[in-house]
């Protein structure tokens, strides 16, 4: 009786043991998951660009953001669609965008800028 109560109870610690186990096992596709978001994660934004050979002999040749030149609308003002949303005030649609910087990658040496 004492083997036998002795058997169950080492059986018993064994599976909880085991199971518990399975608690802490870190699946291999969980671990991947983690490098996609860290691959992800780098390639946001815009990166420089090769400014080699572009400034014309002129060293160092570095890449630079720099502020692009706002297009114009290639809409006419009598064939632009009305914004139902923005309501009947017209002065905050010309602001709405104000703020609105775009950067662009020049090289730039010697006071000069080239494009990449």
């Amino acid at each position: 009786m004492a083997m036998t109560s002795i058997a169950l109870a080492i059986l018993a610690l064994f599976f909880l043991l085991s199971s518990a186990h399975c608690f802490h096992y870190k699946h291999p596709a969980d671990s991947l998951k983690g490098l996609v978001v860290v691959g992800e994660k780098t390639r946001l934004g815009s990166t420089p660009p090769s400014c080699h050979n572009k400034c014309n002999e002129c060293h160092p040749c570095m890449a630079v953001q720099v502020p692009t030149l706002p297009s114009h609308n290639r809409i006419p003002p009598q064939e632009r669609p009305v914004d139902y949303e923005a309501g009947p005030s017209t002065s905050s649609a010309g602001n709405r965008y104000s703020n609105y910087k775009p950067l662009g990658w020049k090289c730039r040496c010697g006071g000069h800028f080239y494009n990449p």
